[in-house]
């Protein structure tokens, strides 16, 4: 591992530590964002169909209407649990505690008054009606200092060991004679969480060293003929509660997680006034869990959960017996810590050096992608398998990874762009520089591209040393030389590679690639040309010299990118096609050229250009023969125009090897233009005609000169 990739792996394990620290000491924060996301996914996921085994019997409006003022006389109760029971009930709940005698009892009333003789007792007769039927009555506990019986309870646990399951150190239960007729008793106490809503409810609490059953888990249990419950540990956490034949899934105190069918009213309510009038079906009773309880919102027994900010707390009750007889449970795994960690480290560490290596844009698009997906399974997991993760920790992870990640690669694209700009500022134009910003991850990779190379030479520049005889002077002339053709060369969106000596080597279609990079490079080599006639009027008049260029051009295929060792590259161009080149600008002083070009490079030309035929030649370490051709600016063109037509037919009678003919054309073309080309012609001819080898070859081999 190299240091930049040490240094970003330590920043996301730097990371990691921070988040699993938050994950650990930071519970109950943890538990009110993660329920606040969880409530999304309920929403996303809407109302969800019941079992239908579950009935409320509602202490509505209408009930308090026609039977005056909570709490009406307990003869009504006993009436609503008469007909119940006669509905064939399969059990009754009640989401009520009779705490205090009924005052409006015929009997209370008389002893109130001091009447003598016997009168009806609803209390009594409540107590009689419990008694006859599958009535379970309710309790809570509380913390006050109250002094009240012992709840009566049928079902038993097995010893428990969780010092998590909650204490309470009293209870408000029913009156005596109720407590004393009914078959059991649950609590019904309710918890708000963090957020203020509900989302779990005990099933167990402690009183006096003694496990008590909810009201739901008491209903259950009897229903099921379970007389035992078994409490479940792993290793000392309490996770699940063991009845007859089914496994209730609890966290470490006890409290079962809710999943919410939906709002209010989503189980069937049937008022309590019309169970009291008989006016009612007994589909809806029979064999049924019956729960009674109130949603009058006077009574203040309403509560804030997912689906609804004020669902009848009896209700709640309804919901947690239909996902026990469903089976449809929430549940958190007794390895959730481990697991959440385990997905924090993998959206911190993994994602991290996965994110390192993509830009900035397909980060944005792969995290997306991520967070949808992520969203999406731990959705599926919730609602297909009722495994409760941390959902805040994997977004917060993959967020905070994403910032870091974008961070490193600002800073990478930052120390890239600032290298670019150092590599190719004084090589190519800003606009290149820019454009070669918007792609720094692909520019210095090694590539092969047909590219253009351009090479440029002073004729005769150890003579002109040695006349100036001074270095400064000879700086000042080559600046005054290298800038306007460096500026010709760029502004033709060339690359200039490097400057060797008086020489200078530049390419097009790297490292951008350049349209028509072949006119642009004869453009290029033209205006060079022209502009160097307009200097050296400054030349002879400040140094007393003129100078000559040549210029050789080719295009083909060559490696282009970053080369050299780890403390030393550049960016450059290698290959047979850059040799070549080199070798081309070479020729134009044995030709007596000023601009040669190759075969390719003329072949690939879109505009119109002035050219001339030079030679076939085979350079030094090649066996194939190319063509070059002579660019001529404007000023060369009006004097080769003059001998143009002999000219082409001495070369046409040259390569038919009608040498007498050629000759001859050469030696009057010479005598009008005297130009080295045609003497180079003339020797050539004269030298087959006296080797006697009609196959002799009209290429110039290079490697002899």
């Amino acid at each position: 591992m190299n240091n930049k990739i040490r240094y970003k792996f330590l920043s996301f394990f730097v990371l990691l530590i921070f988040l699993i620290f938050l994950y650990i000491n930071f519970d109950k924060i943890n538990n009110n964002f993660d329920e606040k996301l969880r409530d999304i996914f309920f929403e996303i996921r809407g109302e969800i169909p019941i079992s239908s085994n579950v009935t409320i019997i509602d202490i509505d409006e209408k009930s308090i209407q026609a039977l005056g003022q909570w709490p009406f006389g307990r003869i009504h109760m006993a009436q609503v649990l008469a007909n119940l029971a006669n509905a064939e009930a399969g059990i009754i709940g009640l989401d009520i505690v009779f705490s205090e005698y009924d005052r409006s009892s015929p009997s209370f009333m008389a002893k109130e008054l001091n009447i003598k003789g016997e009168y009806q007792n609803y209390d009594n007769i409540l107590a009689s009606v419990i008694s006859n039927t599958p009535t379970i009555i309710g309790y809570f506990f509380n913390n006050e200092n109250t002094k009240n019986i012992v709840p009566k309870v049928k079902t038993v646990f097995n010893k428990h060991k969780s010092n998590d399951i909650v204490k309470f150190k009293n209870v408000v239960t029913n009156i005596e004679v109720i407590t004393n007729s009914a078959y059991s008793s649950g609590f019904f106490n309710a918890f708000s969480g963090v957020s203020g809503q509900i989302t779990t409810m005990p099933l167990i609490v402690e009183y006096q060293n003694h496990i008590y059953p909810s009201l739901s888990l008491e209903m259950i249990s009897l229903a099921s003929n379970t007389s035992k419950i078994e409490l479940l540990y792993n290793e000392s956490s309490l996770y699940g509660l063991k009845l007859r034949n089914m496994t209730i899934p609890v966290d470490e105190k006890g409290f079962m997680k809710i999943n919410f069918a939906g709002p209010k009213q989503t189980f069937k309510y049937i008022s309590f006034l019309d169970v009291l009038n008989g006016n009612f079906n007994i589909v809806d009773i029979k064999n049924k869990f019956i729960l009674i309880g109130t949603s009058v919102v006077t009574l203040t027994d309403l509560r804030s959960t997912v689906y609804d900010l004020s669902m009848p707390g009896v209700e709640i009750h309804a919901n947690v017996i239909d996902n026990i007889l469903r089976g449809d449970f929430l549940y958190s795994s007794s390895h959730r810590i481990v697991l959440d960690i385990l997905v924090i480290l993998t959206f911190t560490l993994l994602l991290g050096l996965i994110l390192i290596r993509l830009s900035s844009l397909l980060i944005v698009l792969f995290v997306s992608l991520l967070l949808a997906l992520t969203c999406y399974s731990l959705y599926y997991i919730l609602f297909t398998y009722g495994m409760v993760l941390s959902i805040l920790y994997p977004l917060v992870s993959i967020l905070a990874t994403t910032l870091i990640a974008l961070f490193l690669n600002n800073i990478k694209e930052r120390q890239q762009k600032e290298f670019i700009k150092d590599k190719f500022s004084k090589k190519v134009s800003i606009e290149v520089v820019n454009d070669l910003l918007l792609n720094a991850n692909d520019t210095f990779k090694a590539k092969e591209e047909n590219i253009t190379v351009f090479f440029s030479d002073i004729r005769g520049f150890t003579n002109i040393s040695e006349k100036l005889n001074s270095p400064k002077r000879l700086i000042e002339l080559l600046n005054t030389y290298l800038e306007p053709m460096t500026t010709i060369i760029v502004q033709n969106k060339g690359t200039i590679d490097k400057f060797i000596g008086d020489a200078i080597m530049a390419y097009w279609n790297a490292p951008n690639k350049v349209k028509n990079h072949s006119d642009l490079s004869v453009q290029t080599a033209i205006n060079q040309i022209v502009t160097l006639e307009k200097l050296n009027k400054k030349f002879k008049e400040d140094f007393d010299v003129s100078l000559e260029i040549g210029i050789g051009i080719h295009t083909g295929l060559a490696i282009v990118g970053e080369m050299g060792s780890k403390g030393r590259s550049d960016y450059t161009i290698i290959g047979d096609n850059v040799n070549l080149a080199s070798r081309i600008e070479g020729l134009t002083k044995y030709f007596g050229s000023k601009i040669l070009i190759s075969q390719n490079t003329k072949d690939l030309l879109k505009e119109e250009y002035n050219l001339k035929y030079i030679a076939s030649v085979v350079v030094k370490g090649k066996t194939k023969n190319i063509s070059l051709y002579e660019v001529l600016t404007p000023n060369d063109y009006s004097l080769y125009k003059i001998i143009e037509e002999d000219y082409k037919k001495a070369i046409s009678f040259y390569k038919q090897r009608k040498f007498k003919e050629s000759l001859e054309l050469f030696y009057n073309i010479n005598d009008i233009q005297e130009n080295k080309i045609n003497e180079i012609y003339i020797k050539k001819i004269v030298q087959i005609e006296e080797s006697l080898d009609i196959n002799e070859s009209l290429s110039f081999h290079m490697d002899e000169k």
